[in-house]
């Protein structure tokens, strides 16, 4: 008797063909690239801005600097 992996012994093969993921990415990428080129809101920069300065005020620490380098 051989022995296989359980998880995929007699599991069907529920995988994407390659050209329907691709459509599938393709149709994702046009329905979210407005969004994606939208500003950041205000309200967000300036929340991110009060998280930095409470940062500086409070010191250094494991995530010191971290939305620093956040793009916005």
């Amino acid at each position: 008797m051989t022995q296989g992996n359980s998880d995929t012994q007699g599991a069907p093969d529920n995988r994407l063909d390659s050209d329907v993921q691709a459509h599938i990415g393709r149709q994702l990428r046009a329905g979210y690239v407005d969004i994606l080129n939208q500003p950041v809101p205000d309200r967000f920069l300036e929340l991110l801005a009060q998280l930095d300065q409470r940062e500086e005020q409070s010191g250094p620490s494991s995530t010191d600097g971290a939305l620093k380098n956040c793009s916005r």
